[in-house]
């Protein structure tokens, strides 16, 4: 038998007679508009991001609807006709084209991107951004784009930021007009140079006890052997033992070690197929590494991520992407496939989830156009994805930017840039003191629902779903769900 608090229970009281009355489909006075399957989940709950992002407030056409309570769970249950569903996929909503506006945005693919001095910046082989000739490198403060100086020559395919400056890497040979060898410093103003640069192209770039590290094609740093992989501590650059037989492609930071995939095949002379760990003094190999080439790597749930263009890791089938728990390799669900030359070539972490861009038509065995995430257990696809290649990823004001070869994003013009704007809000808080509360809230929302609305001494109250205006409508949808699905959602923020 399952037992309720009596608070509870008189939720469950007020829900039941207001989803009535929202969702009565007998009342002939309800005006029919956008239809209700737009906005429903495949699991039959109202996706209400969806109404909000939509921007949508008129009435809506229940058609084919029922809503009812679960009389063994008391859970309210929306059953939709299936020929009513729409083919597309409903979280396409959250792809949004405005970081850059479609038109004329990025004219040329995004490479690499970075968050330096609270703007957003992205490296690649465009020339003009946002109408302004940048040349392979801009600056998005959340309004409008910027550029740095004059720009690289050439493309941008790497960046960080290391003692308060930005970093760029890639095949370029000057920048903001002066002589810079495939790297070079920006300082907020100006374009410097990294002593004489490298000999080939820089295309990974980190930073790891204090110093940044660059790798990429090259076989010298500074004018000195440094074999695809060097440190630079401010003043001058510096190899890392005997470094790889082949290029370096990635570089994350693990367990305290630095951590390079690529090309290679031995580090410091050992045997280290495509994947090595740096201790600060000596190379070692992550067990017996993968079958082919590592592209992309992080760290998420205390394990190292890594994707490329394998197939096994460790000795076990792992696709396109595979976890380093310290000890032993593992594989992440069926990984990715599709095309005839899939491989995974970015990864990030976006609110608990692990997110996967690359060049790949399935995730877990689902179709998942370019673009995918796991929860820790499962691949799931964000809206029906891209349609060219995710070459980058990363985080900017609480948002999940994407940036690759790709044209549309969810099906909509997105030029090489994308932003997911799904699963970060803050959720439950009902009386507007920025913290979701159980018995705060739960108090407010009993004393607001027979008090007529949200007071005026509250400030912003009543604001369930997290989208900064109270509305009755979706906040009380959102508190129906977010009852019966156990309280504010992990992945809702607070």
């Amino acid at each position: 038998m399952i037992t309720k608090s009596p608070a509870v229970f008189l939720i469950c009281a007020l829900l039941t007679l207001s989803v009535s009355s929202v969702f009565a489909v007998d009342n002939p006075q309800v005006p029919q508009g956008k239809s209700i399957n737009e906005f429903v989940s495949p699991d039959g709950h109202i996706d209400l991001d969806a109404v909000r992002q939509s921007g949508y407030q008129g009435a809506l056409d229940l058609k084919g609807i029922d809503v009812h309570i679960d009389p063994k769970r008391g859970e309210p249950l929306v059953s939709v006709s299936t020929d009513a569903v729409s083919a597309d996929s409903a979280d396409d909503i959250y792809w949004d084209n405005s970081i850059p506006p479609s038109i004329p945005g990025v004219d040329g693919a995004v490479y690499a991107m970075t968050v330096y001095n609270s703007q957003l910046i992205v490296g690649g082989s465009f020339t003009i951004t946002g109408g302004l000739f940048t040349n392979h490198i801009a600056a998005w403060d959340g309004t409008s784009w910027s550029a740095l100086g004059t720009g690289m020559n050439t493309t941008v395919y790497a960046l960080t930021v290391y003692n308060n400056q930005l970093i760029a890497g890639g095949y370029f040979t000057t920048a903001g007009g002066v002589a810079a060898n495939y790297i070079a410093a920006w300082d907020g103003t100006s374009w410097s140079a990294l002593e004489t640069g490298m000999n080939s192209f820089v295309v990974a770039l980190t930073v790891y006890n204090s110093k940044l590290i660059a790798a990429g094609t090259f076989t010298t740093a500074g004018g000195f052997a440094a074999n695809f992989i060097a440190a630079w501590d401010g003043i001058s650059w510096s190899a890392l033992g005997t470094g790889m037989n082949s290029s370096v492609r990635a570089l994350t930071v693990y367990d305290s070690k630095l951590i390079a995939g690529g090309y290679f095949t031995t580090a410091g002379g050992v045997a280290a197929n495509y994947i090595a760990a740096w201790n600060g003094t000596t190379w070692s190999a992550l067990g017996t590494g993968m079958d082919l080439f590592v592209f992309a790597l992080t760290v998420y749930n205390n394990q190292l991520i890594a994707g490329g263009y394998f197939t096994s890791a460790g000795g076990v089938a792992a696709n396109r992407i595979a976890a380093w728990n310290g000890t032993s390799w593992s594989a992440l669900g069926a990984g990715m496939g599709g095309g005839a030359y899939p491989y995974v070539y970015s990864l990030t972490v976006f609110d608990n989830r692990l997110i996967a861009g690359g060049d790949f038509t399935t995730a877990g065995g689902l179709a998942t156009n370019k673009i995918a995430y796991w929860n820790g257990s499962s691949w799931s696809a964000l809206g029906t994805g891209m349609n060219g290649g995710v070459s980058a990823l990363t985080v900017y004001n609480n948002l999940l930017i994407a940036g690759g070869d790709f044209t549309t994003a969810g099906g909509k013009p997105s030029a090489y840039l994308a932003r997911w704007n799904k699963w970060l809000f803050l959720c439950g808080d009902l009386n507007g003191d920025g913290s979701p509360s159980a018995i705060l809230d739960l108090n407010f929302l009993v004393n607001d629902i027979f008090r007529g609305g949200p007071s005026a001494t509250c400030g912003l109250c009543g604001d369930l779903n997290g989208d900064g205006t109270p509305s009755a409508i979706l906040d009380l949808n959102f508190l129906v769900n977010d009852i019966f699905r156990g309280g504010p959602s992990a992945t809702c923020g607070l």
